[in-house]
């Protein structure tokens, strides 16, 4: 899993996130894309947030981080605007009243993938877990 800042104006954006899913399809492996769209001014509340400042340390410059957020915004389309939603493998949330619990279920729902619980029983089962 990884996130993904996608210009979907941009074709080197589309060029590049088709390089990072190709390995993993030519191994028989499943990619799947997860869209979460959120107003520009929640977007800017969550990323002075606590969680996120703790995490993404490169969020921590409070004012060169808003910058950049509101830059990207004005400079590229940052939202698919549908045109994947008749895909399988895609998925578009609006997150702005979903808790990241909430969103993780509808995914997990929506692609039909094993919730964590029962990915630790199928992995207990193939002898892939570790103790405990």
């Amino acid at each position: 899993m990884f996130t993904y800042v996608w210009a979907f104006d941009d074709l080197g954006d589309h060029e590049a996130v088709e390089a990072y899913a190709r390995p993993f399809r030519e191994r028989g492996g499943r990619v799947l894309f997860l869209e979460l769209e959120a107003p520009q001014s929640e977007r800017l509340l969550r990323n002075v947030g606590e969680s996120r400042l703790a995490e993404k340390p490169s969020k921590r410059n409070l004012e060169s981080s808003r910058r950049s957020l509101l830059e990207l915004d004005t400079r590229y389309q940052l939202n698919s605007g549908g045109m994947f939603d008749e895909r399988e493998d895609y998925l578009r949330l609006e997150n702005t009243l979903r808790t990241p619990g909430q969103v993780a279920d509808e995914v997990i729902a929506h692609f039909g993938l094993c919730a964590p619980a029962e990915a630790k029983v199928v992995s207990r089962v193939k002898g892939l877990a570790t103790p405990g």
